[in-house]
């Protein structure tokens, strides 16, 4: 969340949103380096899944509803879950996901986070499955 999904500690001349400041960055780190095999890496990995429908709804899914399941990131398994952030009303979501994207790719927006928010049946395991079949088509690694 993109070719060059997420410009490392964000340089550019936007600083990080206050959702990232506030709910993110104390895992993923301020230039989304994340912590090796504990907290993954999301800076320049979130590109490819931003280019197609499953990963939009997946991207979204996990900041809403967290994700459990161990995945492996950087050939490291991470085992640790991440928590559910749907207290976050819909636009700083979108507001939050474009900024990871710093510019590359469609733009998130407030009415897609709301379709994925009003799914029945959304939970932590359901977006680690969601990740899981993504992996396995090769859209993420």
């Amino acid at each position: 969340m993109i070719a060059a999904a997420f410009a490392p500690a964000h340089a550019g001349p936007s600083a990080a949103p206050s959702p990232y400041s506030m709910a993110c960055q104390s895992c993923h780190k301020p230039d989304g380096s994340g912590v090796r095999g504990v907290f993954p890496r999301i800076s320049s990995r979130l590109g490819a899944a931003a280019q197609t429908a499953e990963g939009r709804k997946w991207l979204i899914a996990t900041v809403l509803f967290g994700q459990s399941g161990a995945i492996v990131v950087d050939g490291k398994p991470i085992r640790s879950a991440m928590p559910a952030f749907a207290r976050l009303s819909d636009s700083p979501v979108a507001e939050t996901l474009n900024w990871l994207l710093a510019g590359a790719g469609k733009p998130f927006n407030a009415a897609e986070v709301a379709a994925m928010r009003a799914q029945p049946g959304m939970s932590a395991a359901k977006v680690g499955q969601m990740r899981a079949g993504l992996a396995k088509a090769g859209t993420i690694k």
